[in-house]
């Protein structure tokens, strides 16, 4: 059976939010200072680590929140 084929905007609507995630920088990838890059990262593994050790006592939701906004720390 044949596929039907997307119209444009549906194509984009269904493939744009994944060509942005791919454009963000990461941290590394900036020129910034690796002694800030350092600390950010040992920051957030100590962060995730907490997360980990709370998780018994957070609801899924605010697991996954905690874990979305450490990665946002990486992510420029």
């Amino acid at each position: 059976m044949r596929e039907q084929v997307l119209d444009f905007q549906e194509h984009v609507d269904q493939t744009e939010p994944l060509r942005q995630k791919q454009l963000e920088k990461l941290a590394f990838d900036s020129d910034e200072d690796m002694g800030q890059l350092d600390w950010t990262v040992r920051d957030v593994i100590e962060e995730l680590e907490f997360l980990v050790d709370l998780r018994a006592t957070m609801t899924n939701e605010d697991f996954l929140d905690g874990v979305k906004e450490q990665a946002r720390r990486l992510l420029k």
